[in-house]
């Protein structure tokens, strides 16, 4: 009798999942109705990484506009909603369920500690700040530290709806002493995008000799900042008390004032690197001074560009009037 062996299929019991790694994330920030939804739809629909792998939207706040979850689905993408409770166990059990190989986390402003309570896992690879140019001036006034926090976490600042570049004039030097290394775009009605901000400068680049006196240091220490190669070879008038302090690890000599960028709990130190001849080195202390200052555009660490000013014929001098400069002012 012609028997067949029955084979019993073995199967290994399945174990834990493999722990969840850092996955790429970009974070999206505004005021409520600022466009993030809109953002992350855009860059969702056309992002080419989609074919390598899920992308995950962890949504912290609901406006008008709305995820389709067809649409998502369709460009391999899943949007899931915050309704309180802990946030990073929140966001560890969507990564768990979902395993995405990027995640959007669009953001809400008015949750103040949201960033910090981000679970470690979100490596946080870009953030932009929107900005809607119709409720700017209302969150501008009253909402000014919100509004700082969200531009200082981010790369790119984006002014949406913004008619005319003269219009955002006002707003060019606040904005950069929050964030001097932030790319600024205004985009218009039409969806056209450009550069935000001009920079007026008080003074002439014409000149060999640039005054730097009462109200001009602040556009002298953001131009500078951008455009070291301005300043080559400059004879620098520092006309205007500036004070002269130690910085960094190394202790370099820095020339500079106190500028309030938002208001007076959150004051900055905005310094220019000061060279000091070997034979004033002795003598030299903290304090204000006044004098003149060749500028070089010098490497420094990184390989960025900077200026550096060689300090010559200055004296120490009385502390100006106004001890902190007013960065919120045009």
């Amino acid at each position: 009798m012609n028997s067949t062996a029955k084979q019993t299929e073995v199967r290994t019991p399945a174990g834990p999942p493999p722990p969840i790694q850092e996955i790429d994330t970009r974070l999206v920030y505004g005021f409520l109705d600022a466009g993030k939804t809109t953002y992350i739809r855009e860059n969702v629909l056309n992002d080419v990484f989609r074919k390598y792998g899920s992308t995950l939207i962890l949504c912290f706040e609901q406006g008008e506009e709305e995820f389709d979850p067809d649409t998502l689905a369709q460009n391999n993408a899943s949007a899931v909603f915050y309704d309180g409770g802990d946030v990073a166990a929140f966001c560890l059990d969507a990564i768990e369920k979902y395993r995405p190989a990027r995640l959007y986390v669009e953001m809400n402003a008015m949750m103040a500690d949201l960033r910090e309570s981000l679970p470690a896992c979100l490596k946080k690879t870009f953030a932009i700040t929107l900005i809607d140019w119709n409720t700017m001036p209302q969150y501008y006034t009253n909402f000014m530290q919100m509004m700082k926090q969200m531009v200082a976490d981010s790369q790119q600042v984006v002014f949406r709806g913004c008619p005319s570049a003269d219009l955002l004039a006002p707003y060019s030097q606040a904005f950069r002493l929050m964030n001097p290394k932030a790319s600024y775009l205004r985009r218009d009605p039409m969806g056209y995008h450009e550069k935000a901000f001009g920079m007026f400068l008080p003074y002439s680049l014409e000149d060999a000799e640039i005054v730097i006196d009462e109200g001009r240091f602040l556009p002298f220490w953001l131009d500078a900042l951008d455009h070291p190669e301005h300043y080559e070879g400059k004879e620098i008038v520092l006309a205007d008390p500036v004070e002269l302090r130690r910085a960094g690890e190394a202790g370099e000599w820095v020339c500079g004032r106190v500028v309030m960028t938002c208001c007076m709990q959150d004051l900055q130190f905005m310094g220019v690197e000061a060279e000091v001849s070997e034979e004033d080195a002795e003598a030299c202390r903290e304090g204000w001074m006044i004098g003149r200052a060749e500028a070089r555009a010098v490497t420094g660490e990184y390989g960025r560009r900077k200026v550096r000013l060689r300090m010559k014929g200055w004296k120490y001098a009385s502390a100006p009037g106004e001890m902190v400069l007013d960065g919120r002012s045009r």
